[in-house]
């Protein structure tokens, strides 16, 4: 700093030289002494006031002190209003001798910088000070203060007197304070300044016209003659310019013509240049557009295209279900294989664009990882089965696997990166391990690992390959197909969940391809323990696969069983049956050894205790070598939900008794909570009742509203209301409208979550919702777990799930299933395990489904597309909540086609939904219950 400092000065021309020199120690003398004055001012000030307040304090003390009544009367007051008049005084209070307060006059006195707690413990005969932000206080004991007074130095008082002074008035004084003394120093500064100029005029007139002819000389103007009338150096300086003069005049003339020369030369070069730029700048332009253009396209033509495709793809599917000869549903299947292929491709066009553009939008919905890695695993099973490779999915056992996160893209990124595994592999396994990377607070990071043992990738194809359109094999002869758009989805996918992706891999050693995002937890259990067993249960475990095995292994050990592991199927033979449960025999993809099989289960003392961990193909074979009889299959790839349900037949079988259920929490130790009121809003009697039977269970209040206005009605009669779930598409008063109408009745300062429950949103109406005044929305059907996470998160009210018990078990009041029309189970699981409301709920679909059909004919045949779209998307909402799923996928085509504007297709995909209805009215009616309608009639 100092020599910046002495590099300024240094560069200071005279005149500047002078002034600094003059002015400088009168600026440094005046702060000095303008500072001390301030100073000395302040602190007068703060004790002037200071001893104000001590004097009326002490003055009015004696006068209270003299009065016989202290505490009654107008006396008291009126000195305390006396004390408020005089100047600076703010608030007046008094206190007994306990420091109760009994009479205040002002306003509230502001509160102490420091505590309040002792200021009554002060010196009886001397005044207490202390301070706040903008005031300060007087305490003193209500006391003769006079020493000639006859109680005077005695601790004989009263109570106490406190007075609070304002010091606006110091504050102001000190501000005027500054003001003077600024304004003289300004004053002294300008005499000072005046002083200082004259002086240095007189170096700066010879200056200035050294100066002015330097000008005249850096534009060009050599024919000048400065005056040499100055002295000493100066004119030493004027002689030396007038020679530096001549001889730049003699020069210029010689020079003038090269430099012309090179003007002329570096003007066309710059010419050319401007020239290139426009032209690239143009290019650049073009590039842009038809980028842009090329976007837009993608987009509009994967839209057009799977319009058509949906319609193939739909009817495909309806015309399989009926009779067809062999080779007719060869065809057909060939057309269903080659449409869902073209609508992957499209699919993955459409997502590229919408990455392209900034519009994907991710879910966030609670899941379990797990069952999401073992949907895609299943899945794609078959292509695994083809080449006979193992699919192996190891979850670590401190991974948390109940997340919050977009399950469909989490399966679209599994699917690309197995699948490229198992297309680039012929022989060996494909491993998906699940790790556990980060975890803090509610946040946890996973890193997920896909290995295989394929052929590999180079380091050119690993540096292009998660670029669009470009594949590992790019060869005319190539393979393998695709679009080369997977990973590329992927990354951005992947990038979006505030994670990263990468590869390892080495030319005929395999590839790791991983994957690490980040994800809210999900604080309950999506699925109960599938097996939980008392005493002693026992199972043997084989397979030729080390990691199949510990899979097998760690899967069983994690839900209390007891496990023996087998490295080889002669080993196995050796072992007691009678000592085991159960025993699970893996089947080798590659190497099946049927043979050894049917001789193990053939020696067994209890075959029936048997398990095969395999594929259909090696169940079919084992059947048929061992004539026929049943042979219990675990398929590959593992799926706990599949494992458990067969081991529970196996244990059933052998009269194994399962385990007590988990001792119930004591709820008196939980803390009391305020109940919830949670207003539904659905003109679908079935949705209304499903949602309040939901909430009850919860411990929720629910207010039931089956239109708009009863719904405004309802919340204007509520004093407070938690949380709104509303339905969009209501008659007569829409969800929308109705939720513009609940905030207008909304208090100030007060903000009710209000949710949209809609049975299918397109990407499009969703951002609209939200945009109209709702908070959120969910997606028919609701199950308990989204429930309890939409409402922990808008209300902050902690929600225990209801626990399954003997009425998930009354099975038996349902009649049995004899058709893929109406799936009881699926039913039952949709009405949260209750026997009888899932009958009640189907029995309000038939009642409904009847009443529309005429409907939906009438609306059909008079093209009356609007009031069509309104009764669909009601079906379709009651079509939730029930177990049919025909009915359910047809009502969302025909929905989607009319909300795309596609009436040519609605129209078509009605029929079969006609069908669909038509259906499961005749199985109502042939499998009703009659005591349930005696009791409806009762």
């Amino acid at each position: 700093m100092t020599r910046y400092s002495f590099f300024s000065f240094k560069n200071l021309g005279l005149r500047g030289r002078a002034l600094l020199v003059c002015t400088l120690p009168v600026i440094t003398v005046g702060l000095v002494l303008a500072g001390i004055f301030v100073a000395e001012r302040f602190k007068e000030l703060d004790i002037t006031l200071e001893t104000q307040g001590k004097m009326i304090t002490a003055a009015f003390s004696h006068s209270f002190f003299e009065l016989d009544d202290l505490w009654s009367g107008e006396k008291p007051a009126f000195l305390a209003q006396r004390i408020l008049e005089e100047d600076n005084v703010r608030s007046v209070a008094l206190y007994d001798t306990n420091g109760n307060l009994i009479i205040r006059t002002g306003p509230k006195m502001l509160p102490l910088a420091t505590s309040e707690a002792d200021r009554f413990k002060a010196i009886l005969h001397t005044p207490t000070v202390r301070y706040s932000k903008r005031s300060l206080r007087i305490t003193q004991a209500i006391n003769p203060a006079s020493s000639f007074h006859p109680l005077a130095k005695t601790s004989q008082h009263k109570g106490w007197l406190e007075v609070e002074i304002d010091r606006s008035n110091l504050v102001i004084a000190k501000y005027k304070s500054i003001v003077f003394t600024a304004l003289l120093l300004l004053i002294a500064l300008a005499i000072n300044i005046m002083i200082a100029l004259r002086f240095a005029n007189n170096i700066g007139a010879v200056m200035r016209n050294v100066k002015s002819a330097l000008h005249s000389m850096g534009k060009g103007n050599y024919y000048l003659q400065l005056e040499e009338n100055a002295f000493g150096e100066l004119k030493e300086l004027q002689v030396a310019l007038n020679s530096l003069n001549a001889a730049i005049l003699e020069g210029q003339k010689e020079l003038q013509q090269s430099v012309d020369q090179t003007t002329e030369d570096l003007t066309e070069t710059l010419e050319t240049i401007e020239i290139q730029n426009i032209e690239l700048d143009l290019a650049r332009k073009e590039a842009l557009q038809a980028s842009r253009v090329k976007s837009e396209f993608l987009a509009n033509m994967s839209h057009e295209i799977r319009t058509p495709l949906n319609g193939i793809i739909g009817f495909t599917n309806l015309l399989l279900k009926s009779n067809l000869s062999t080779t007719q549903r060869d065809y057909l299947e060939t057309i269903q294989k080659s449409s869902q292929s073209l609508l992957s491709i499209i699919n993955d066009i459409l997502d590229f664009s919408k990455i392209e553009a900034g519009k994907l939008v991710l879910d966030s919905v609670p899941l379990n990882f797990q069952e999401i890695i073992e949907e895609v695993l299943t899945m794609l099973a078959p292509m695994a089965y083809e080449k006979r490779l193992e699919q192996i999915s190891l979850v670590y056992s401190d991974v948390p696997t109940n997340i919050i996160g977009d399950p469909l893209r989490l399966k679209q990124i599994l699917t690309n990166l197995i699948n490229n595994a198992i297309k680039f592999t012929d022989e060996g396994e494909v491993v998906i391990r699940v790790m556990l990377d980060g975890l803090k607070d509610d946040t946890v990071s996973l890193n997920v690992k896909v290995t295989d043992t394929g052929i590999g990738l180079s380091k050119n194809q690993q540096r292009t390959l998660f670029s669009a359109f470009r594949q590992a094999d790019t060869t005319t002869a190539r393979r393998f197909g695709g679009t080369g758009l997977g990973l590329v989805i992927s990354k951005h996918l992947i990038e979006q969940m505030r994670g990263d992706i990468g590869m390892e891999s080495e030319p005929g050693k395999g590839s790791t391809f991983w994957f690490r995002f980040r994800s809210k937890l999900h604080n309950q259990s999506l699925v109960p323990p599938p097996l939980e067993l008392t005493g002693s249960c026992h199972i043997a475990v084989y397979d030729s696969n080390p990691l199949v095995r510990a899979n097998l292994c760690s899967s069983l050990e994690k839900h209390s069983a007891t496990v023996s592991e087998y490295e080889t199927l002669e080993a196995l033979m050796g072992a007691d049956m009678t000592e085991l449960s159960a025993v699970i025999i893996g089947v080798n993809a590659r190497h099946p050894r049927y043979g050894n099989l049917v001789k193990f289960w053939l020696n067994a003392e209890q075959p029936g205790k048997i398990l095969i961990h395999g594929n259909p193909v090696d169940q079919i074979h084992l059947s048929e070598l061992l004539d026929g009889h049943k042979v219990r299959l675990i398929p590959k790839p593992l799926v706990q939900k599949r494992m458990f349900d067969q081991i529970h037949e196996c244990l059933q079988s052998w009269q194994l008794q399962s385990l007590p259920p988990p001792t119930a929490v004591n709820l008196k130790t939980l803390p009391e909570q305020r109940v919830l009121n949670i207003l539904t809003v659905d003109d679908n009697d079935a949705n209304l009742k499903l949602l309040a039977v939901l909430l009850q269970d919860l411990g929720v209040n629910a207010i039931s509203c089956d239109s708009g206005e009863e719904a405004i009605k309802q919340f204007s009669q509520h004093a407070h209301i938690d949380l709104v779930l509303m339905d969009i598409q209501m008659p007569v008063m829409d969800g929308i409208e109705t939720t513009s109408r609940i905030r207008s009745l909304e208090l100030p300062g007060r903000h009710t979550p209000i949710i949209a429950v809609t049975a299918h949103a397109l990407a499009s109406e969703k951002q609209v919702l939200r945009s109209e005044g709702l908070d959120d929305y969910l997606t028919k059907p609701l199950g308990e777990a989204e429930l309890i996470h939409c409402i922990q998160k808008w209300t902050d009210h902690q929600i225990e799930p209801t626990t399954s018990n003997a009425e998930t078990k009354q099975t038996a009041s349902l009649p049995a299933p004899d058709s893929n029309v109406v799936d009881l189970a699926l039913g039952l699981e949709l009405a949260n395990n209750k026997v009888d409301l899932a009958e009640e709920l189907l029995g309000m679909l038939y009642d409904s489904l009847r009443k529309d059909l005429p409907s939906i004919t009438d609306a059909v045949r008079q093209n009356h597309y609007d009031r069509l779209q309104d009764i669909i998307h009601k079906l379709h909402g009651a079509t939730k909540y029930t177990g049919v799923p025909l009915l359910q996928a047809s009502a969302l085509a025909v929905e989607t086609a009319l909300k795309q504007q596609n009436f040519s297709i609605a129209s078509e995909l009605t029929a079969s939904l006609i069908k669909e209805i038509e259906k499961v009215i005749v199985w109502y009616e042939e499998n009703r219950n009659p005591e349930n309608e005696k009791s409806d009639q009762s």
